[in-house]
């Protein structure tokens, strides 16, 4: 489990390596410790599983103030013993597209691999042309990590995805840094769109004022709302206490919360190992 969750000190390898807090480090040991019990677990059960990341960047990053470069999600998502069958990656820089194009072609291994340049909310329709076609004797088991930069992810991606496929979902909710931050902006604004697109409610303004809720009760209330868009999928509900949230290292900072949802009780009985086995201090051995 140790080497499946590996964030080692890397070389440069000269291609796009973007800077990142030392908080980001926490949230990509979550997923890899995530899809180490994923692909460990689902290898034998399902004969095609996809990966399906979201707003994926290069796959390399260098920690602020430490200049150590580590493996980000969409290359540390190679690394499991057991590998996903499909990859398919979407972003919009191409500077991310081509470098995490140049990390994949050297790895020691082929994979089947989907590279998708374009806005996450137009991708849908790529997306779904990539993907593994699920028949009798060729199940399909997908896990799909949204990581997004800030607030705006259309909900409506996540109905698509969500509503074909047997898909599980591990989602960065900035509700923190984004939400938080500007969220008088958008609670006065009838004409900005950014929270009803991501709880996938269109009139949360009026529930908002009619609860009478403050600004200590907005990161429950968006967990709440959002939960309730995923639970209408047919996805598991969630508990407030079941996010992991994500603050600044050394601080008590909220920036953003990690939410995960399967339709199976077995992916929450992952999530509920994920968040107790993830502390680096900790070895599990798969």
């Amino acid at each position: 489990m140790a080497d499946e969750t590996y964030l080692g000190s890397l070389e440069d390898d000269g291609f796009f390596t973007p800077s990142i807090k030392q908080h980001s480090v926490e949230k990509i040991r979550v997923h890899n410790y995530y899809l180490a019990l994923f692909t460990t677990s689902m290898k034998a059960h399902w004969p095609q599983r996809a990966y399906l990341g979201l707003y994926s960047g290069p796959g390399r990053a260098c920690i602020e103030g430490t200049g150590e470069i580590i493996e980000t999600t969409a290359m540390s998502a190679f690394r499991p013993r057991f590998p996903f069958t499909k990859y398919i990656f979407v972003d919009n820089d191409p500077r991310c597209v081509e470098a995490l194009a140049g990390r994949i072609a050297v790895l020691p291994d082929q994979h089947d691999v989907t590279l998708i340049k374009a806005d996450v909310s137009d991708a849908v329709p790529q997306i779904i042309e990539a993907m593994p076609e699920f028949r009798p004797g060729h199940g399909l088991l997908s896990f799909c990590f949204i990581d997004p930069f800030s607030a705006p992810l259309d909900f409506e991606v996540i109905r698509t995805l969500g509503s074909r496929y047997k898909m599980d979902f591990l989602i960065l909710l900035m509700l923190g840094r984004d939400v938080r931050t500007n969220f008088r902006q958008y609670l006065e604004d009838p004409a900005d769109t950014r929270i009803a697109s991501l709880i996938d409610d269109p009139d949360w303004r009026e529930e908002w004022r009619e609860r009478g809720l403050r600004s200590r009760d907005l990161v429950q209330f968006i967990l709440g709302k959002f939960d309730a868009a995923m639970t209408r999928l047919g996805y598991k509900t969630g508990r407030p206490s079941d996010a992991h949230p994500v603050r600044v290292m050394g601080k008590n900072v909220f920036l953003y919360s990690l939410v995960f949802y399967s339709k199976s009780d077995l992916g929450k009985q992952f999530w509920d190992a994920t968040r107790k086995g993830a502390d680096p201090q900790i070895k599990l051995d798969l």
